[in-house]
Parts: C-alpha cells; structure tokens; sequence
C-alpha cells in the first residue's frame, strides 16, 4: 500500500459506503411522536379555517387569525393587504373587463359573448420580467421576532433567504393543474393548482430562488392565488382569507376544508408521511431541523384571454368549445386533428408579509409591450411537443456530422493522410459529441414526457463519440506517435547538447538520446544545407526502402514500441473521459454561479468548443499541408455544430428558457468562418502564406519556382530531353513519340514564354512549368506562369522530378516514394 497509494482511495470509499448511515431506515419513536405533534398543531390549523368567516382577518381592525404568521405578535406587515387585493382586482378589470369582475363577485353574466377565451387547465410554464411595485411606497418594514413565530424552531443563520432586494429581475413559473380526467376537486367552480416558482435579480446565484407554491384556480374568471407554508406562516390555512371576495373565500374555504382534511387522514396513515405537505421547498421534503430563515410567498396571477383557436371573435360559445377540445386532447391525445394551443398569458402580484416586498410583473398598461408583456409560456404538453421536434432536429444534425465523420475517416484511410490531421481538432469535435450525449441522458431521467426522443438523440451522440469519434482519434494517434516520439527524442538531444556542451572531449563517439551511433563531423567537413525535408518514418503499411529488410529491427525494440503504443492509447483514453467528465462537472456547478459569471462561463466554453478548426491551421502552417480535410467535412461540420448554438440564441421558445442573444451568435459564427476559410485559404494559396519566416520550422515547398543555371544541374530530370525532337530510350517511348510530334517553333515560343513543358509519369500528360532565367530572381514578379497559382499546377520533387498537383498528391495518399526513381518523399 505504501509503494502504490492510490489503492487507498478506493478502500475509503468502500468505508465510507459501509459506515454511512441508511437515509432510508424506519422512523423512530421520537420521529413519529413528532410527526403526531404536526398532525396536531395542522387539525387545529383546519379548525381555525372551519370556522372562520369572510372579514375575520384585518390587521387595521384589529381582527387577527389563530395561526402561524396570522398573529398580532408575530409582526408581519399585514396592513399591506388591502392595498395589495385592491391592486389585484385592478389588475383582474384590466385584463378582463367589468364582466369578469362580477363574475368575481359571484354575478353571472347573460351575454357570454362580452367574456374571452380562457384555459381551464394552467398547466404549462410561463415566464417574465417583474418590477418593484408602487405599493412599498411608505411601506413599514417588518420586524418579525422567530422565537415567537416558531419557538420550537432553531434556525442556524441570521441572514434570510429569499429576500428580493434588487429593482428588477427574471421570474419563471411552472404550473402545474391538481385534478382528474371528468371531474374538479372544489365547490363553485375552483380547483387546487400548485406551481414551481424561480425568481432572481441581478445579486442573485445560479437561477436565484426556487420554491413551491401550493393555492387554488379560480375557473370563472382566470384568477389563481397561490401562497407558501412553512413553520412560520400556515400559508395554506389562511389561504381563503386572501382572496379577492367574499365569494371566491366561500369556494376556496369549502375546497380546502376537504382536500386538507383528506391530506392530514393520509399522513395519519401512512408511516413515512412527511412533516409539511405543504413544503415551500421544491423537492417537497419537509423543512429540516437546522434551517436557514426564509421570505413567505403570497402571488396572485390573472389568466388573460387567449386568441380565438378558430381566428374569429364573436362566437365565444364555438370558439370556448373548440378550446376545450383542445385542453382535453393535449392532456389524454386520441390522435384527432386540433388548431395548435395559444400560449398562456398572466399578470402577478407577489407580496411578502414577513419581508415586506411587493413585486408586479413588466407588463402594460405601466410598461409599454415592447419592455415587457408580463408572464408569457405554453402549455406543458405543448412545451414537451416542441421539445420532442427540437430534439430530432438536432438527432438529424448530429446524424449529419456522424455521416461527414465516416465519409472523412473513408478519405483519410491512409496512414500519409492521416498524419496530415490535426490530433487536437478530431479530439475537440469527439468531446463536444460526448458532452451532447452526457447532457442528454441527465436531462432524460428528469422529463418523463421527453425521455425516449432525449435517449435516441443521447444514444447517436454517444455513437459518434465511442465507435467512430474516438477510432478515429485512436487511428490518428498511432499515426502520429512516431514523430511524437522522435520530437521527443530531438528535444531530449537539445537539451543534453545545452546542459553539458563542454563534457563531450573532441574526437570522441556522442552518446545521445537519438543514438550511440551518432559520431561528430570532421572539422573540416562543410556543413549540409538544410532542404527543409522532413525526416520519413513509414508506417507497416506502406513500402519500405530496399535496405531496410537488410537491417531488421530487434524483437526487443519492437516490443517496447508495442507496448509504449498500447500505454499511450490508455493514456488518450483516461485523459479523453477525464477532460469530457470534468467539463460537465464543471457546468453542472456553474448553473449556480450569478448570471454574470455563469454567463461569461458559458461564453468561453462556446468559444472554446467552436475552436475546433484553429488546431488544424497550426498543424498545417507547422508541416506545410495544404489539404488534410475536405472542404465537405470542413464546411458540414461547421454549420452543424453552429446548429444548437443558433436553436439557443435566437429562438426565444427554446426549452431551457435561455435568453435570445443574437449578437452572441454572429460572434460565434464570424469565429467559426473565419477558421474555415483560412483553411480554404491555406489550400488554396499556400498554408504558409502570411506567416512570417522564421515562426514555422523548414519544410519541403513541392510548388517552389524551378531556376535554369548556367551548368543545368539545378534543372529537373528530364529537362535536356523536353526539347529534343525524338527520344529514342525504350522506357521513354510514349512519351518521347509525343515531344517528337512538337515543332521547333513551339518549343521556341515556349522558351520565350519562359516555361518548358514536361511529362507527367503518372498521367503520360504534359506539363507546363515556369522556368526563371540563371541569375533570375525567384521571389520576383513575372507573368501568369510564375504566379502562386500557376505554380500549384505542379509539383516538383527532391529528386527533380516534376509530376502534375493531382497526380502526386493522390500517390502520395497510399505512398511517399517518388514513382520514378523510388527514393523517399516529405510528406504533404
């Protein structure tokens, strides 16, 4: 253990896991006696409600209810109340009209026809802006003593949670209806609904606050109160006695007289039942012994009429029922044609009485539409549709980038094309596959309604990333592993040749990393000029020089370089999963972050990940490549990794509810197509044009300008023989009946032109190629001929020989030999 510490860890994981203790175990005496004493304190909390009446709350006179928060002495600022249910029944006339407030009254209404479109069922999210409201002018700030209003409470923190303080911010809201398929819970026409809400401002963490709500739906009219409840405020129990009228206390009191005496008979009868029901926190786990004080919630929220499903007004019985039908088919689908659900539109009213802060949503008629349209979202089952479209969207983009994958794995099937590509750049786009993948599962154990479309588009992610991400990663990895190595070996030399320059007597063997064969020149022995051709290691596949077989290499080495290949596959490996597994560690934390840092977070991971292509333009500026991937792979690849970037900044109904931002977007893509184009510009025009001499190590330039000196040794192979009439040689028959066939006098116009024509060995065609006079600089300007682009037209070898762009090139895919004379090529 001592020579090996790593095998710790997992020993104290395993105690860990053994000497835990079970969360789930029975609860104990004390726990139930507990639970007994809430059940308690709840009957007398429903007794209260049961016989309580309508005006029996009213803090400025005097009348205070006998329950939790509702007390005189506990100091919460119900003197608000009023002004704040005032507010809401402005808010109601507004948005409906003078005959929906009747219909709050309890007056019915002969002409239907004045009333509008409203849901029955809410269930859906809507989200918004919201702004301080005008009420806390002149507001009295609470003093809230929390010995008195929960004694047997301990609280570990001073500091509250939930406390708004901010001007303006987000609010989202999931809604969520509470009954049956052909029947309603509740007498006079109401409902028990519930909602998720997230409210932040600009000082808050992550999404902000989150909390859940538990009220009812008034049906008549679109209104919903909704409130929290906790050890400090029996919110649920004083919820009648918020309402707007009398007549609204009435059904909302006979309502929850029933459904909250059928939930304290369950938690009678259940041994596991928790100890709040009715839990402000959103995973509905009861509050804990050791809590963090927090504000209570009061909201109210008005439905606003919906756009008439049929696209006329005036017929609100036909267009009603058309709605109906189309409630009834989003929540139990038969499959039956319908118009496509409206989206959801409410005003809020939310009020704290412990905090004492009252915010509104941004909306007319104090705001105008353009600053805000108060809160705004779909129904739920239309939500979940629109996610499953979105997911197959992206399932088909991510099958597009699995097909241009294959089809550049079919091209690059070589090991000489494969050293061209860039390790890096295949690594980045297999680690945004992978993180897909990854996110998809995760969001899929969380959406029932989704999980098969998010597991399908999660298992192509996954696909790509394993079976054809990462073996294309591994092909390019043995590849290139050994010119990894001889770098190293090149930088181990340099380093021993720079800490001990003056250790090595003259005339001595070196001993080096490079090898003990390696011996000092001469003194006088003139130093080779570099050619910029780069040392050639063939892989196992390709043909090697007929000398090698004379020189097998020992069994003992190949079995090192075998088993460093297989230790560096499981180093990609583990580094790979790492990375991938530390990325979504590390965004998963993030979502806690403030707006502002996880924004600029989610910015430059954005930037990062769509730098997949900069990897490529070094390695091609650093071997001189031209073309390593095709410009299918490189320009597919690009719009559909842009693809979920353009879904999440520009569509404001994307599913995470993400801000639109479409500056961001064309940041990202003027990124993305600037790299590609630079690699277009690289194939084109040269991969070392605009790079300063000097920045990138030498390479063999297969374009460079050929020049006639004065002895013609610096001329191509063959060239003496471009210009004779007839070539009599038996292996130069073809070709020499074809420079046998040119008159004198286009060899003379082709000598004033300054080119010389040759033959291509690979195609037998003729090839064109400017010649600069002896004495004639090379870098200098000239016609057409000797331009970047008519030199592209050919390529000449270290060998002199002089073949056409596309025909060595596509040689050179399968060998790196010259054709002719079989001697060893720089790669591309």
């Amino acid at each position: 253990m001592a020579a090996n510490p790593r095998t710790l860890i997992p020993i104290l994981i395993l105690l860990f896991i053994l000497l835990s203790p079970d969360s789930q175990q029975p609860a104990t005496l004390d726990a139930r006696l507990e639970i007994d004493q809430i059940i308690q304190h709840e009957q007398d909390a429903l007794s209260v409600l049961n016989s309580s009446h309508y005006g029996g709350f009213n803090s400025k006179e005097n009348r205070y209810l006998n329950l939790t928060g509702c007390r005189e002495e506990h100091g919460f600022v119900w003197d608000a109340l009023p002004g704040v249910r005032e507010r809401a029944r402005g808010m109601v006339g507004h948005v409906l009209g003078d005959a929906r407030v009747k219909r709050l009254d309890g007056i019915e209404q002969e002409e239907k026809e004045e009333l509008g479109l409203l849901y029955q069922n809410v269930t859906g999210y809507v989200r918004g802006s919201w702004v301080r409201s005008k009420l806390e002018e002149g507001l009295q700030r609470p003093s809230v003593n929390l010995s008195v209003v929960a004694p047997e409470g301990t609280f570990a923190m001073r500091d509250w949670n939930r406390n708004i303080t901010g001007q303006e911010g987000k609010i989202r809201m999931r809604l969520k209806e509470q009954e049956n398929r052909g029947q309603r819970q509740g007498e006079g026409n109401v409902t028990r609904a519930s909602a998720t809400l997230t409210i932040r401002d600009s000082s808050s963490w992550g999404d902000g606050w989150e909390m859940a709500l538990y009220g009812v739906h008034f049906l008549d009219f679109g209104g919903i109160l909704m409130t929290t409840t906790s050890d400090k405020f029996a919110g649920i129990f004083a919820l009648p006695h918020l309402a707007l009228s009398e007549n609204t206390f009435h059904s909302s009191q006979q309502l929850l007289k029933r459904t909250l005496n059928k939930t304290i008979e369950l938690q009678k009868n259940n041994p596991d039942a928790l100890s709040n029901p009715w839990s402000s926190s959103p995973d509905t786990a009861s509050n804990a012994a050791w809590t963090v004080p927090h504000c209570e919630y009061i909201v109210y929220l008005q439905q606003h009429p919906v756009p008439s499903p049929l696209g006329r007004t005036g017929y609100w019985s036909e267009n009603q029922l058309t709605l109906d039908s189309i409630e009834d088919e989003l929540r139990f689908p038969t499959g039956r044609s319908a118009p496509p659900p409206p989206p959801m539109q409410m005003s809020m009213l939310l009020f704290s009485p412990d905090c004492g802060f009252i915010l509104e949503s941004k909306g007319p008629p104090d705001y105008a539409p353009q600053e805000g349209l108060h809160l705004r979202g779909p129904k739920l089952e239309a939500l979940f549709s629109t996610g499953r479209r979105h997911v197959l969207f992206y399932a088909f983009a991510m099958s597009a980038q699995l097909l241009l994958l294959v089809r550049q794995m079919k091209e690059a099937s070589t090991p000489s094309t494969r050293s061209r590509i860039s390790l890096y750049t295949v690594a980045m786009l297999a680690m945004g596959d992978g993180f897909a993948a990854i996110t998809f599962m995760i969001v899929g154990m969380f959406l029932d309604g989704a999980w098969l479309t998010l597991i399908t588009t999660a298992f192509v992610a996954l696909l790509a990333v394993s079976f054809f991400g990462m073996k294309f990663l591994l092909d390019v990895w043995s590849v290139q592993a050994p010119e990894r190595r001889r770098q190293e070996r090149q930088q181990q030399t340099a380093a021993t040749a720079t800490t001990a320059p003056s250790a090595t007597p003259a005339g001595f063997p070196i001993i080096t990393a490079a090898g003990a064969d390696t011996l000092p020149p001469p003194v006088t022995a003139r130093t080779a000029a570099s050619s910029g051709a780069m040392p050639i290691i063939l892989p196992p596949d390709q043909d090697e020089p007929t000398d090698a077989a004379a020189n097998p290499t020992p069994p003992a080495a190949a079995t090192d370089t075998a088993t460093a290949t297989r230790s560096d596959l499981g180093a990609l490996y583990t580094r790979f999963y790492f990375i991938l597994l530390l990325l979504v560690f590390l965004s998963l934390h993030a979502t806690s972050w403030p707006p502002t840092l996880r924004s600029l977070y989610t910015t430059a991971l954005s930037f990062l990940y769509l730098s997949f292509w900069t990897p490529q333009l070094y390695r091609n500026v650093q071997r001189n490549c031209r073309r390593a991937l095709s410009r299918e792979f490189i320009f597919g690849q690009s719009v559909c990794r842009l693809a979920p970037f353009a879904y999440f900044t520009l569509r404001a109904d994307n599913v995470l509810f993400a801000d639109t931002d479409w500056r961001l977007f064309a940041a990202l893509v003027a990124w993305v197509w600037i790299q590609a184009l630079l690699l277009l510009g690289q194939e084109v025009a040269g991969p070392r044009v605009g790079v300063p001499k000097g920045w990138a190590p030498p390479a063999y330039d297969y374009h460079r300008v050929v020049v006639e000196d004065e002895e013609g040794a610096g001329m191509p192979i063959g060239a003496s023989d471009a210009t004779d009439p007839v070539d009599t040689s038996p292996s130069s028959a073809d070709a020499g009946g074809r420079r046998g066939s040119r008159s004198p006098s286009a060899q003379d116009q082709s000598r004033k032109r300054g080119t010389r024509v040759y033959d291509c060995a690979i195609c037998r065609e003729d090839v064109e190629v400017a010649i600069v006079a002896a004495g004639g600089s090379s870098s200098g300007g000239g016609g057409e001929a000797k331009s970047l682009l008519a030199r592209r037209a050919y390529m000449l070898t270290p060998c002199r020989h002089i073949f056409h762009t596309e025909c060595l090139e596509g040689w050179m895919k399968y060998r790196l030999q010259c054709p002719i004379c079989r001697e060893v090529l720089p790669p591309l």
